[in-house]
C-alpha cells in the first residue's frame, strides 16, 4: 500500500466551524502523529499532499438498493428514482452515490444532501487542500464478514457503527443496545460477532442480554486508538466506495473551477485565429509578389535577348548569354559558372555524392555516386532541364547497393 493521507472532518460542541483531524499512514503503518487543528493549519501541514477526507457519517445514508443489472452510467441514473420511495427529502436536494454491487440486482448506494456536499468541499477547496476521495467516516472502522465494529467517540457522545464493507451508520450510545437488538431480531441480519472499541461506558450486561447469545461479543481496548483515524492502523478490507460521484467526480469538479477562465481563454483563441489569418494572408501577398518578380525577370531576359525562345532558369542563361557577349565563349565555359550552376542541383539531390570532378575547356566531368538508378537519371534530367547544357551519362555501373554513375556536361 502506498502512503496515504487521511483527514476527518469534525463537528466539535461548542464549534462554529469545522475542525479536522489527519493522519499518515504508510504501507498499512501509522507513519506520523495524530493532529488536531483547523483546516488552515492542515493545508499547512499537509504542504499540498492530497488527501483521502472522511466527513461525519451522521450526514451520509448508508443503504442498499435493488437495480436492474445494467451498465454503470445507466445504474447511477435510475439510482435516486430507485430511492425516492424511502426518502423524506426531495430526491433533488440529494445527492445519490452508487456503490460495488453484493449480488445480482442488489447494490450498496449513500445518500447525502448537496448543501452538505457543496458546504464540505468548498470549506476544503478554500483552505487549499487537495481531495483525492470523500468518504463516509463509518468506513474507517475495521471491517470482517459477519461482524459488526462498533467505535465509541469519547466526544461528542456517539457510536459509530459498520455493517458490512460499505455499510454502516451512527447513533448515540443510548441507542445502540435497541439497534442491536432490532439485527438480532432479524436472522438475516443477525451477525456472529460484534467487536467493540472504546466502550467501556456501554452496560455490557444490557449488550449480552440484547444478542440473547446470537453473537460473540468481543471487547477491544486498545489505548493507542486515539480516534476513529487511528483504526487504519488496523488489518482492513479496502473498498473504492467514493462519494465525488456525478457532479462531484473530479473532472466535473475542474470544469467548474475552469469556467471562470472560460472568457479569456475565448479572448486568447480569438487573438490566436487573427495572428494565424494575419500571416496566412501576409504569405499568399509575398506569394504574390514574388511571382510577379519572376515574371519581370522573364520579361527582362526576353527583352534582352529575343533570340532565346525557351526560357528554363532566366538567372543562368542570363548569365550565359552574357558571357558569350564579353567574349568568353571563344575558351568554353568557365569552371566557376558551371560550379556555381551545378552545386545547388547536386546538394538537393537526396543521397548524391560526387566521387570526382574534371574540368576542362568548358566541359565538365562528374564521378558520382547515388543510392538508385532512379535517383541517377533523376539528376540528369534535373541538369538537362535548369541548366542551357548538354548532359550525357557515359556509363552507370551498380555495386554494393549503390549506383556510380560517369557524366559529362557541355555547352551546347
Amino acid at each position: 500500500m502506498a502512503a496515504q493521507v487521511h483527514l476527518r472532518l469534525l463537528s466539535l460542541p461548542g464549534q462554529d466551524t469545522l475542525q479536522a483531524c489527519w493522519i499518515r499512514i504508510d504501507d498499512g503503518n501509522i507513519a506520523s502523529d495524530l493532529k488536531l487543528g483547523s483546516l488552515a493549519s492542515a493545508a499547512d501541514d499537509l504542504a499540498g499532499d492530497a488527501v483521502i477526507v472522511h466527513v461525519p457519517g451522521e450526514d451520509v445514508l448508508l443503504t442498499q438498493v435493488r437495480l436492474p443489472d445494467n451498465r454503470r452510467k445507466q445504474l447511477i441514473k435510475a439510482l435516486p428514482y430507485a430511492l425516492e420511495d424511502d426518502l423524506i427529502d426531495d430526491v433533488d436536494s440529494l445527492h445519490c452515490v452508487l456503490g460495488s454491487r453484493i449480488e445480482p440486482g442488489l447494490y450498496n448506494a449513500a445518500v447525502v444532501a448537496h448543501e452538505k456536499m457543496r458546504y464540505w468541499l468548498d470549506l476544503l477547496e478554500t483552505a487549499g487542500i487537495r481531495v483525492l476521495r470523500v468518504l463516509p467516516d463509518t468506513l474507517l472502522l475495521p471491517f470482517e464478514k459477519s461482524s459488526w465494529t462498533v467505535f465509541s467517540e469519547h466526544n461528542p457522545d456517539q457510536v459509530l457503527v459498520r455493517t458490512d464493507l460499505e455499510q454502516g451508520f451512527v447513533c448515540s450510545r443510548e441507542n445502540l443496545i435497541t439497534f442491536i437488538q432490532k439485527a438480532a431480531a432479524q436472522e438475516d441480519r443477525a451477525q456472529e460477532k460484534i467487536r467493540l472499541f472504546h466502550c467501556e461506558s456501554i452496560d455490557e450486561s444490557a449488550l449480552e442480554v440484547a444478542v440473547s447469545g446470537l453473537s460473540e461479543l468481543e471487547w477491544i481496548d486498545e489505548p493507542q486508538i486515539e480516534d476513529a483515524l487511528s483504526l487504519l492502523s488496523l488489518k482492513n478490507e479496502t473498498t473504492d466506495f467514493n462519494l465525488l460521484q456525478g457532479r462531484y467526480a473530479p473532472h466535473s469538479r475542474i470544469g467548474q473551477y475552469l469556467r471562470p477562465w472560460y472568457s479569456s481563454a475565448a479572448l486568447l483563441g480569438f487573438l490566436l485565429v487573427i495572428g494565424l489569418a494575419a500571416n496566412i494572408i501576409q504569405y499568399y501577398s509575398l506569394q504574390a509578389k514574388n511571382k510577379e518578380l519572376e515574371r519581370n525577370i522573364i520579361a527582362t531576359f526576353r527583352q534582352a535577348f529575343p533570340e532565346v525562345k525557351r526560357v528554363v532558369n532566366p538567372q543562368a542563361q542570363m548569365r550565359h548569354h552574357l558571357s558569350r557577349l564579353r567574349g568568353s565563349n571563344k575558351q568554353g565555359l568557365s569552371f566557376a559558372e558551371m560550379l556555381s550552376t551545378i552545386a545547388p542541383l547536386a546538394k538537393s539531390t537526396k543521397g548524391l555524392k560526387i566521387q570526382n570532378l574534371h574540368y576542362q575547356k568548358g566541359q565538365m566531368e562528374l564521378q558520382i555516386e547515388l543510392p538508385d538508378l532512379q535517383t541517377l537519371e533523376s539528376f540528369k534530367q534535373t541538369l538537362s532541364s535548369r541548366t542551357p547544357w548538354k548532359v550525357e551519362l557515359k556509363s552507370a555501373n551498380s555495386t554494393d547497393n549503390k549506383v556510380q554513375g560517369r557524366m559529362v556536361i557541355y555547352e551546347k
